[in-house]
C-alpha cells in the first residue's frame, strides 16, 4: 500500500509554493460514516503550510480515518478537502501531492537502502540521472549515506524508519503524513527519533501531520495538536493552551496527568469564587476560573495538575510548603519514588490528589499528614458532566 503513493513531484497535482503560515490543508464540515458508525463527525480544522501537526487521542477516536482521508485512501462521507485552497475530492492518492508513512514500513528486504529509498522513482521512470541525483541528495539529508548498500535487516529499528522516511520525502510532497510511525520502537528509541524527526521537518519547511496516540509525543513535536474523541474535535491549539488552557474534562484528562475534585461553591465575587472541599476551603481568582460560575451552591470539578502542587509535612508548618493561594489538609495514602520525583496520591476529605515532589531530596519521603499548596494560576473549574 506505501508503494501506490509513491509518484514523482512532477505528475502529481501542483500548487502554488504559498507562504509559511497560510492555510495549507483545510477540512471542512468533514463527515465519516461507516455504516451507522460515525468515525468523523463534522470536523472543521485547518493547518497552516510549514507547520507541524498532531492528530492526537485514544483508539478510535477517528485520528487515521482523517490521516487515510487526506492521503486519499479513504473519501470522506460528506464535507470537504482542501490542500491548498484546491478541493481533493476525487482526486486518487497517486495524484495528490501529499506521501505517507505507516506504522509497518514496509521495507523490502530484498533490496538496499538506496534501492529501497528510490523504488517509487524508478517505478514511474523518472531518469537515471535525475533518480540517483534525488536519492543522494535525501539520504545525505537525513544521515543514510554510509549505510546506502546496506539491507534493511541490517539495521536498527530507528534506521529503518529513517529509511521509510527518507523513501517518502524523496519524492517531494507537498504534504507529509505520518501514522504513528515511533510505536515500534523502544521507550528511548522513540525519543531519539522524535527528535531526529523534527529537526529534520524544520529544516525542510514541509507541512506535517502527524498520527499519534502518545500525548507526550505530541507535546513535544507538534507546533500545533488536535486533541480528538469519538470521531468530534475537542480542541485544537499549541501543546502550552491544550495543556495549561484545557476546554473540557477530556482534553484536561487527556493531556498529562491530573487530578479531578469534586468540589461545591460557597461564595461567589467579582474577585474570587470560594470552594468548598468537605470540611475545607480554597479560593481561586475569577480571572482563572475555565467556565462560567453563576450559581452559589453548585457543584463542579476542580482539575489539578500534580506538578503545580506544593507538598510538606503538616510537622513543618505552612512555610516549607511553598507558596500559593490556598492550603488544603490531607493524608499520603501511596507514594512512587520515580527517580526525579516522588509521585505521592493524598486523600483529602475523602478525595484523591495526584501530586508530584520534583526536589525529594530536600525533604525525603513524606507519610502521614501533609500540607498542600496551590499557585492562584493553576488550577481549573469544570462543569459536572
Amino acid at each position: 500500500m506505501a508503494d501506490s503513493i509513491i509518484v514523482p513531484a512532477q505528475t502529481r497535482q501542483r500548487s502554488d509554493a504559498g507562504t509559511p503560515g497560510s492555510a495549507h490543508v483545510e477540512l471542512k464540515n468533514l463527515y465519516k460514516h461507516f455504516g451507522e458508525v460515525v468515525a468523523v463527525n463534522d470536523l472543521t480544522l485547518t493547518i497552516e503550510r510549514g507547520s507541524f501537526t498532531c492528530l492526537l487521542g485514544p483508539s478510535g477516536c477517528g485520528k487515521t480515518t482523517t490521516l487515510r482521508m487526506i492521503s486519499g485512501f479513504m473519501e470522506p462521507t460528506s464535507g470537504e478537502l482542501l490542500i491548498s485552497g484546491k478541493s481533493q475530492r476525487g482526486i486518487p492518492p497517486h495524484l495528490r501531492n501529499t506521501s505517507i508513512v505507516f506504522q509497518e514500513y514496509a521495507l523490502f528486504p530484498h533490496m538496499t537502502v538506496r534501492q529501497n529509498v528510490g523504488y517509487g522513482l524508478k517505478v514511474h521512470k523518472t531518469p537515471k540521472v535525475e533518480l540517483e541525483k534525488r536519492v543522494n541528495r535525501i539520504l545525505d539529508f537525513i544521515g543514510l549515506t554510509a549505510m546506502a548498500d546496506r539491507s534493511p535487516s541490517s539495521l536498527s529499528g530507528g534506521q529503518q524508519q529513517r529509511v521509510a522516511l527518507a523513501r517518502s520525502l524523496v519524492m517531494e510532497p507537498e504534504v507529509l503524513l505520518m501514522d504513528e510511525p515511533l510505536s515500534n520502537l523502544d521507550a528511548k528509541l522513540r525519543v531519539k527519533v522524535r527528535t531526529e524527526l523534527k529537526d529534520i521537518q524544520r529544516r525542510l519547511g514541509i507541512t506535517t501531520v502527524y498520527v499519534t496516540h502518545d500525548q507526550e509525543e505530541a507535546l513535544a513535536m507538534s507546533d500545533k495538536i488536535a486533541v480528538m474523541n469519538d470521531g468530534v474535535l475537542q480542541q485544537y491549539g499549541t501543546p502550552w493552551e491544550l495543556y495549561f488552557k484545557p476546554d473540557n474534562r477530556f482534553v484536561a484528562d487527556f493531556i498529562g496527568a491530573n487530578a479531578f475534585v469534586r468540589v461545591r461553591i460557597k461564595q461567589l465575587s467579582e474577585a474570587s469564587v470560594q470552594l468548598g472541599i468537605g470540611e475545607q476551603s480554597i479560593e481561586l481568582p475569577r480571572k482563572t476560573v475555565a467556565m462560567d460560575v453563576e450559581k452559589q451552591g453548585a457543584a463542579a470539578i476542580l482539575s489539578l495538575r500534580p506538578e503545580s502542587i506544593h507538598i510538606s509535612s503538616a510537622k513543618d508548618g505552612d512555610e516549607a510548603a511553598g507558596n500559593g493561594s490556598w492550603r488544603l489538609v490531607g493524608t499520603v495514602a501511596m507514594h512512587q519514588f520515580l527517580g526525579a520525583y516522588v509521585r505521592y496520591w493524598v486523600q483529602v476529605e475523602g478525595q484523591e490528589v495526584i501530586i508530584d515532589d520534583h526536589n525529594p531530596k530536600v525533604r525525603g519521603i513524606l507519610s502521614g499528614e501533609v500540607v498542600l499548596r496551590l499557585g492562584e494560576t493553576e488550577a481549573q473549574l469544570f462543569p459536572v458532566e
